[in-house]
């Protein structure tokens, strides 16, 4: 047992690093003195090989129960775990699953991947202004009452959007797909942004439908207001609203209509006319097994059909790039183009491919591509994409075909 002032100072240890790590030092200490192996610990608390190594390499962070467990296991309290260690620690940034420290101007942005303690460094960024980033997603979550319902499904889409609109905002000299992939998607899934009440939710498997919402609502809001003026609406409809659409301008094509992610009318009159889909994909390890038939029925048919990505992938490490998954451009002489951009450069099968990741290589100019590979930012909602689809409808409007 300990008493009060011993768990108050447990919880001061372990806010930073250094601090678990002088703690876990400790423990291993206090374990070696009785003459345990970490085998032998393992073996006794039947936890699996290696678990105890871990936590006395602060690799993993043990629970409260865990060291209890550990201390009593060998004889040993809170008091001697914590004795010889500072009382008082400087006050620091809470650890989460995602949290950032300032250096200099830079704000580096902590998260554990794999089994590394990653870093993400974030230029001209304050923690202050981390915090209001988190703290948007953080305040949409809260409203949550049951996160697996319509309504609850649309406050965590909501509250996503939200927060990545200002990350874009606040930082709009930063890689949107690094945003994305560094920060929202972990903030997500760190289980303190959500009410208690869902502590033991999985937030992995809820981001996987969340996010690809969450990316279609980020879309509709940054292009929306821009296009209206320019008597285009973008948006997103129910499935039976795409389902009833798609049948009538693709008789006959067996498509799954609710892969339709946003749509394309024009407003020429009170009328609208539907001239294009926009496929929205995180990354293009999402399946598109759905998404080239559509497309390709689509551009046959005389329809805009581009596809709209953050192209986010990257590898474990302490330093992660997220290069994405278009690879290398077109050269002369040299072709290494990936699969997948030679999908979208040579065969066509989207009309074009709208990158938001700073890292992937754009068509070349001179490149005789079938439908170019263009990288765009939050920065200002004119720009190519909206020229694209405003060039899309013009054309669809004179001819009957948006190519």
């Amino acid at each position: 047992m300990c008493d009060w002032g011993d768990c108050k100072r447990l919880q001061k240890m372990g806010k930073t690093g250094s601090d678990l790590k002088r703690l876990m030092a400790r423990l291993k200490e206090l374990r070696e003195g009785t003459g345990l192996s970490a085998q032998e610990v393992e073996d006794r608390l039947i936890l699996g090989p290696g678990w105890v190594s871990r936590f006395e390499a602060a690799r993993t962070i043990p629970s409260v129960s865990m060291i209890l467990a550990i201390l009593s296991l060998l004889g040993k309290s809170i008091r001697d775990l914590v004795q010889d260690l500072p009382a008082q620690a400087a006050p620091h940034q809470l650890e989460r699953q995602v949290y950032a420290e300032a250096s200099g101007k830079d704000l580096l942005i902590r998260f554990a991947y794999g089994d590394y303690d990653a870093v993400y460094e974030l230029p001209n960024a304050t923690t202050d202004e981390f915090n209001e980033v988190l703290k948007t997603l953080r305040d949409g979550l809260s409203r949550l009452t049951n996160p697996n319902d319509t309504a609850g499904q649309a406050i965590k889409t909501d509250a996503v959007a939200k927060a990545f609109l200002k990350a874009a905002e606040v930082w709009p000299q930063a890689n949107p797909s690094d945003i994305w992939w560094f920060l929202i998607y972990r903030a997500y899934c760190d289980p303190f942004n959500h009410p208690a009440r869902f502590a033991r939710m999985d937030f992995t498997q809820s981001w996987k439908r969340t996010g690809g919402w969450a990316l279609e609502e980020v879309l509709v809001r940054h292009y929306g207001s821009f296009l209206r003026k320019q008597c285009i609406k973008l948006f997103i409809a129910p499935s039976q609203t795409k389902d009833k659409l798609l049948k009538t301008v693709l008789a006959g094509e067996r498509l799954e209509a609710a892969k339709a992610d946003v749509l394309l009318s024009g407003m020429p009159g009170k009328a609208e006319k539907f001239f294009g889909v926009v496929h929205v994909k995180a990354s293009f390890a999402e399946r598109r097994t759905d998404d080239v038939p559509m497309s390709r029925a689509l551009i046959a048919g005389g329809y805009f059909s581009p596809l709209w990505t953050m192209d986010c992938k990257s590898m474990p490490s302490s330093r992660p790039v997220n290069k994405g998954e278009l690879g290398l451009g077109f050269s002369p002489g040299s072709d290494e183009r990936s699969a997948k951009r030679r999908d979208i450069e040579d065969d066509g099968y989207f009309s074009a491919c709208f990158s938001y990741n700073q890292r992937t290589v754009p068509t070349r100019a001179e490149q005789k591509a079938k439908a170019p590979v263009i990288v765009c930012d939050f920065r200002n909602p004119d720009d190519q994409f909206s020229e694209f689809v405003v060039s899309a409808w013009e054309k669809f409007q004179k001819n009957g075909k948006a190519g």
